[in-house]
């Protein structure tokens, strides 16, 4: 898949005049501790951003980029006076004292000019402390692609302040639609630019797709029965479909070109490894009863997977090739829907605790389970982040499932929407 052509923004660059400053920042928030102090930051309007013609201000969308984030305490509008919103974007024109004295710990300014259709973005982010800089960039992209260019801004200021990317330039692959009409959607994390990626007035489910973006699996029934799909999505043709007997579903990746899934005919599962290139296809674990949603930790040493093999759905592991089978979970007799962090030292999976479906993690053994969620309702498909610091899920709101995003630690849960419809089995797309 093609990502997203922006004219000059893959190529932002720091001003190179202001470059080493910008690299002493003093700031840096641990955001893999068990807690952490939110940093206050104040951003200003930017200076000519109207004429970007928006139809909301790129300070406004940026400020919600932030707080969503779940590291910043972003300053309202009506803290900020009129002689700090006047005030200039260069080091000497900002009153670091007064910002430092409304509580203000960063502030970010910004300067938007438009010329023939091309916006330009220079921006800034200062320590108030002491006045040190901790970015500065300048963007290029088209007018029409502001919004792009803001959430690019809210990723380089996550970075600067925690050392790792965030995800507001993220998009979400997920199914939604009515109980016997679900199609494949794929959206900008906050809600723009919804694309439906499949038209089959059916059933779509667990689509996923490759880490290069080019491959898309999903199972669907609309050839009557759950059929297995891969799809080439730069070239939108077919090029694997198993229509053999039975159930296949619960698809992940092991790479950018082999695809792991579960199969369920009769008495037996079986889960396979396919070869997208050569369309081998490889059985690594069959036994009889349920097995499902099968994942491979990314360094592709253990397999994690849900059977009913002592009679209700618990999580297993079985290190490749040939481990022996281990079960994770024993608390309850529901566990399913696991998923790996990209780093590989947690999995994320659904557990029934006390009537309800709840979100929890675990270390890859099994040891240090946690329970994220305490809502009572149904969770379910909890996925990481591609930093591994987010966990996006679904949960059954007004007896409508609905997309949530929350820090792995469990803190700043969030609800994002992309249709009208019920939304499930969201992912992170590469």
């Amino acid at each position: 898949m093609k990502k997203h052509s922006i004219t000059a923004i893959m190529s932002a660059f720091a001003i190179m005049l202001m470059f080493a400053s910008a690299s002493q920042a003093k700031v840096y928030l641990d955001v893999y501790g068990t807690t952490f102090k939110k940093i206050t930051i104040g951003v200003p309007f930017f200076k000519g951003e109207k004429v970007a013609g928006s139809s909301a201000d790129m300070s406004e969308v940026l400020n919600r980029d932030l707080d969503l984030s779940g590291f910043f305490i972003t300053a309202p509008a009506s803290l900020i006076d009129k002689e700090l919103l006047d005030e200039g974007v260069e080091k000497q024109d900002v009153k670091f004292t007064s910002w430092r004295s409304i509580g203000i710990d960063l502030v970010c300014k910004g300067r938007v000019q438009v010329k023939d259709g091309e916006l330009s973005l220079e921006a800034f982010v200062y320590d108030t402390l002491d006045g040190s800089m901790m970015l500065a960039k300048r963007y290029r992209a088209k007018q029409s692609e502001w919004r792009r260019v803001t959430h690019r801004l809210a990723d380089d200021i996550i970075f600067a302040v925690t050392g790792e990317k965030g995800i507001m330039s993220s998009r979400i692959l997920f199914t939604a639609g009515r109980r016997n009409l679900k199609e494949v959607y794929l959206s900008d994390f906050d809600g723009q630019n919804v694309t439906r990626l499949t038209n089959y007035r059916s059933i779509t489910l667990s689509p996923t797709l490759s880490p290069n973006g080019k491959y898309l699996a999903y199972t669907s029934y609309r050839e009557g029965r759950p059929n297995l799909y891969v799809s080439d999505f730069d070239k939108k043709n077919e090029i694997f479909v198993d229509r053999s007997d039975g159930m296949k579903i619960g698809t992940a990746w092991l790479n950018n070109s082999t695809l792991v899934y579960s199969h369920t005919s009769g008495r037996t599962s079986t889960i396979y490894t396919f070869d997208v290139g050569s369309r081998s296809k490889k059985a690594i674990l069959q036994r009889d009863g349920i097995l499902t949603s099968p994942v491979v930790a990314p360094d592709g040493s253990r397999l994690i997977f849900v059977s009913d093999m002592y009679g209700t759905p618990q999580i297993f592991s079985k290190v490749l090739p040939s481990g022996e089978v281990k079960r994770l979970t024993y608390h309850g007799n529901y566990n399913s829907a696991p998923s790996f962090s990209p780093k590989g030292d947690l999995v994320a999976f659904v557990g029934k605790i006390s009537g309800g479906f709840e979100v929890c993690t675990m270390n890859p053994d099994g040891s240090n389970q946690r329970v994220l969620t305490n809502d009572g309702t149904v969770n379910d498909s909890p996925q990481f982040s591609p930093c591994g610091r987010y966990i996006i899920y679904t949960s059954l709101k007004g007896g409508v499932n609905k997309v949530n995003v929350m820090l792995f630690n469990g803190e700043n849960k969030r609800t994002l929407r992309f249709t009208d419809f019920a939304e499930e089995q969201p992912r992170f797309a590469p």
